[in-house]
């Protein structure tokens, strides 16, 4: 018997209930870009001159994961990472224990206080992320009430009433301003804990920003 496909509309509502597209309408979004990263298998059918996209349903713990972990990471990139790079998803392990920690709720969200530990112990561990849902440590999914392409990580930092310099570093460089946060990281300690690793990641992201721009320089010179 073959598999069955679901469009991305479907699968969303399969998993996070009927009305999370009337709720939330950029979830449909955010899924579509794990479509175009490659998180997600799909395949392609031609329906009435359009081009139809459905998953099989073996995708759909991985389309859940991948929603849930993007609660948290805005990023699609950064979610693929998870998936792929052991790592980053220790990384983010990290940042979800510390997020977590003795915590009933998270910028208004109510947690459910279980799933959070076995969530991060999930990440920590070798669980598959694509063969198996993670518990859901959120009574409702962030993305419900934060609004289009934010994260639950950018709103706590946001909120916080007097941010610690690694805090307003965290935040220019969630937010893509790389050679702000790194004007900002290069005054501190780099033996202080975390400062050298996240000075090695937002050099790497200024890197990678400026061989793009060399890139089209080139192109638009032929």
């Amino acid at each position: 018997m073959g598999s069955k496909f679901y469009s991305i509309p479907e699968a969303l509502k399969l998993l996070f209930g009927s009305q999370v597209l009337v709720e939330t309408p950029s979830l449909r979004t955010k899924a579509n870009s794990f479509l175009r990263n490659g998180v997600l298998n799909f395949k392609t059918d031609l329906k009435v001159h359009k081009n139809t996209k459905t998953i099989p349903e073996s995708e759909l713990d991985t389309l859940f994961n991948a929603m849930l972990l993007s609660s948290i990471f805005a990023d699609s990139k950064e979610v693929k990472a998870i998936f792929l790079e052991p790592k980053k998803r220790s990384q983010c392990a990290e940042v979800a224990k510390a997020m977590f920690t003795r915590q009933h709720s998270l910028a208004g969200i109510a947690l459910s206080s279980g799933k959070t530990v076995d969530f991060v112990a999930c990440l920590e561990g070798d669980f598959d992320l694509k063969a198996e849902c993670l518990p859901n440590p959120f009574k409702t999914l962030p993305q419900s009430t934060l609004g289009h392409n934010t994260s639950l990580l950018r709103v706590l930092l946001a909120q916080a009433a007097v941010l610690e310099p690694m805090d307003s570093i965290l935040i220019k460089y969630l937010d893509g301003e790389w050679l702000e946060a790194k004007a900002l990281i290069d005054e501190l300690d780099e033996t202080a804990h975390g400062v050298a690793e996240l000075k090695a990641e937002i050099d790497k992201k200024i890197h990678d920003a400026e061989e793009v721009d060399d890139l089209l320089d080139f192109m638009l010179k032929l």
